[in-house]
């Protein structure tokens, strides 16, 4: 009988704290706004134009989209650059100069220092070759590296000296992220292939290295030796690339939904799952990255992260999606 009593006694005050103490869960990351986009967003970058920050959507075949976030929270278009004849996959920035991975067409370079009236610089496109360009980083001011699916081109994208040198891949190169004197190569069911890229005395590429992973690697952000890919229905691997010649594979996290890009700043990841949102993993711990949260939008397919609490997301039906973290 004792036991009893002493048994419902537990029970009430355990009721009576978790009443008192309901389980909530706390979202740290939420969506500001969601800005209308045309054409289906692809990929996302944000850079300054005349030392302001823009966002630079690559939207398909609406092209290369401009907005205005000097308030974040109220997006506003500003420009566009679009050609039909090519889809916008991938845009980076510098400079005042745009670079965009425009499928069939290698890659177009534009001035960008005039919204009023953006200029064309210089492109590149395929000729009697099948490629496709899906990802695009910038060296410099006149050097680009392209991942266009069976090729993988180092170019000099001044008017003045065009130039470019390539080499081919068994299967389709769909990112790509350069440092120093690296590129590094998400090849889909190839994994990752390590590149060192030279542009003088005169262009030359040679393939350091590869590491496989399990799925589609899509995409791929390198910070402190570290690659951080986007690997399709896998979620996310990380691979040491301390010896580009013997990368291997440190963890990985599965994700739901579909991995595509990746963005790592600070000791946080992001990615971009399409209908799965966007996945925030903590990677402070190499071997064991936790997932922390998933924020719902549409259909996420780019991410970028600058300085401060905003989130940037290509969101292929709601365009573009701003999320803050919240303290």
């Amino acid at each position: 009988m004792k036991k009893i009593i002493l048994f419902l006694i537990i029970t009430s005050v355990v009721l009576i704290i978790s009443c008192g103490k309901p389980n909530e869960i706390t979202q740290k990351f939420k969506i500001i706004v969601t800005s209308a986009n045309p054409g289906y967003a692809q990929s996302v970058w944000i850079g300054n134009i005349n030392n302001k920050p823009y966002a630079f959507m690559a939207s398909g075949q609406a092209g290369m989209v401009i907005y205005n976030i000097d308030n974040p929270e109220q997006p506003q278009i500003v420009a566009q650059w679009c050609d039909t004849t090519y889809s916008s996959w991938a845009i980076t920035s510098l400079s005042n100069y745009t670079y965009t991975a425009s499928g069939k067409r290698f890659f177009e370079k534009l001035d960008v220092s005039n919204l009023d009236s953006l200029r064309f610089i210089s492109a590149f496109t395929f000729q009697g070759y099948t490629g496709y360009a899906y990802d695009i980083s910038s060296i410099d001011t006149n050097f680009v590296c392209v991942a266009a699916r069976e090729r993988f081109y180092l170019c000099n994208t001044d008017p003045n000296f065009p130039d470019y040198i390539d080499i081919t891949f068994p299967n389709c190169a769909r990112g790509v992220f350069v440092v120093d004197s690296f590129a590094y190569i998400a090849c889909e069911q190839l994994g990752l292939y390590i590149v060192k890229v030279k542009t003088s005395p005169q262009l030359s590429i040679s393939i350091l290295g590869s590491c496989n992973t399990p799925s589609n690697a899509r995409n791929l952000f390198v910070k402190n030796n570290l690659c951080y890919i986007a690997d399709g229905r896998n979620g996310m691997v990380i691979i040491d690339v301390t010896n580009p010649r013997a990368a291997e594979v440190v963890s990985h996290l599965p994700l739901s939904g579909y991995a595509c890009r990746i963005f790592i700043k600070d000791t946080l990841a992001y990615v971009a799952c399409e209908n799965a949102g966007l996945a925030i993993i903590n990677v402070k711990d190499k071997n064991n990255p936790i997932l922390l949260e998933t924020v719902n939008t549409s259909y996420a397919k780019g991410v970028y992260v600058p300085n401060g609490p905003y989130i940037y997301v290509a969101d292929r039906d709601q365009g573009l999606v701003v999320i803050k973290q919240e303290e």
